[in-house]
C-alpha cells in the first residue's frame, strides 16, 4: 500500500490531516511518516527495486518540502531555511538517477505517441545510448557515490531535529498563509509562462503547482468532495508540466552530447517530434493552468478558510456532545 494515498478503501491514511487531532500532532505526524518511508526506501533497496526507491525518496522529499511551505508562516524563518536546504540537499544525489531512468521512458513514450506518423525504429541507436547512460550514472551515483548512504543519514538527521521545530498553533493561519504563497507563487508563474515561454519558467512552474497539489492533499479532509476534484486538477497540471520538463531534459542531453546519442538525421527527427510535442504540453497547461488559478489568492484562500472553520466546527461539536454523553448517559 502506498502510505501518501490520500483515501484507501473510504479510510484517510497518512498524508493528510485527521479530524481528531491538533495541528500539530497532523504535521509532525505527516513529516515523520513520509521521513520513514524515505529511510525504508533507501535502506531496504535490491538491486531490483532501487530505480523505484530513488522515485519514491525523492517524491517524499517533496511533499515534505511542500509541507514546510504550508506551515512556514508558523515556524522559525531560519529554522524553515535549514529544514528546506536540508531537504533538498537530501534529495539532490538521486536526481540523476531518476533523470536518467526517466529519459528513456521519455524517449518511449514520445514514440508512442507519433507511432502513426514514425515507421520502424528510428531512435533506436538513441534508446541504446540512453540505456547505456542510465547504467553508468546508476553505477556511479549509487554505488561509487553511496547516495543511499547519505540519503539515509540525512534522513535520521531530519528526524532527530522534528519535534524541535515542529511547534504549530492549532488554527487556520499556520497553514492558510502558506498555502495562499503557494497559490500566489504558481499564479504568478503561470503568468511568467505564459509571456515568456522559456524551459526555466515552466520548470518553475511546475514545482509550484507540484507543491500546491501536495499542500491540497493535505488539506483535503477539510471538504473531500470539494477539495479532491482541486487535487486532481493540480495532480493531472503537474503532470503535463513534468512530461513536457522530461522532453526538455531529454533533448538538452542529447544537444550536449550529439555524437553519444546517434546521428544527425534521427536526432533532427526527434527534435521535430519533440519540439511539436513540448508546445502541444505547454498550450494544454496553459489553458487548465487559467482556469484553475482563475481567482486570486486571497479569494482562494477565504474558500479554504471557510472549508476549514466548518471541519473544525464540527469537531468541536462532536467534542462537546461526546463529552457531555458521558457526564449525562
Amino acid at each position: 500500500m502506498d502510505i501518501r494515498v490520500v483515501f484507501q478503501g473510504g479510510a484517510i491514511v497518512s498524508f493528510a490531516l485527521r479530524a481528531e487531532e491538533s495541528l500539530q500532532k497532523g504535521i509532525r505526524r505527516i513529516a515523520r511518516k513520509e521521513l520513514e518511508y524515505v529511510h525504508a526506501q533507501v535502506t531496504r533497496a535490491t538491486n531490483g527495486s532501487r530505480d523505484t526507491a530513488v522515485h519514491e525518496a525523492r517524491k517524499s522529499c517533496k511533499k515534505l518540502r511542500a509541507l514546510l511551505r504550508l506551515v512556514r508562516p508558523a515556524i522559525n524563518a531560519r529554522t524553515y531555511q535549514d529544514e528546506n536546504s536540508a531537504l533538498r540537499d537530501t534529495a539532490r544525489p538521486l536526481t540523476q538517477v531518476r533523470d536518467a531512468k526517466v529519459l528513456v521512458e521519455t524517449l518511449d513514450k514520445l514514440s508512442q505517441h507519433f507511432s502513426k506518423r514514425v515507421r520502424g525504429q528510428p531512435f533506436a541507436s538513441i534508446r541504446k545510448a540512453l540505456l547505456a547512460y542510465q547504467r553508468e550514472v546508476r553505477k556511479y551515483v549509487l554505488d561509487e557515490d553511496q547516495a543511499f548512504t547519505r540519503v539515509e543519514t540525512a534522513v535520521r538527521d531530519a528526524l532527530a531535529r522534528l519535534e524541535g521545530w515542529a511547534t504549530i498553533p492549532d488554527r487556520w493561519s499556520s497553514v492558510g498563509h502558506g498555502v495562499q504563497q503557494v497559490y500566489r507563487q504558481a499564479r504568478r508563474a503561470l503568468a511568467v509562462a505564459t509571456a515568456e515561454p522559456t524551459v526555466e519558467h515552466f520548470h518553475e512552474w511546475r514545482k509550484q503547482v507540484k507543491y500546491l497539489r501536495y499542500q491540497l492533499t493535505i488539506l483535503q479532509p477539510i471538504w473531500p468532495e470539494i477539495m479532491e476534484p482541486l487535487v486532481d486538477q493540480a495532480a493531472h497540471l503537474g503532470e503535463l508540466l513534468g512530461e513536457d520538463h522530461d522532453l526538455a531534459v531529454l533533448r538538452q542531453l542529447l544537444t550536449d552530447d550529439p555524437e553519444r546519442f546517434g546521428g544527425d538525421e534521427a536526432r533532427e527527427l526527434l527534435f521535430a517530434l519533440l519540439d511539436h510535442r513540448r508546445q502541444e504540453l505547454e498550450e494544454e497547461a496553459i489553458f487548465l493552468g487559467q482556469r484553475f488559478f482563475q481567482d486570486s489568492p486571497k479569494v482562494f484562500a477565504r474558500r479554504l478558510k471557510g472549508y476549514w472553520t466548518t471541519w473544525r466546527d464540527l469537531r468541536q461539536q462532536k467534542d462537546t456532545h461526546g463529552a457531555q454523553g458521558e457526564l449525562h448517559p
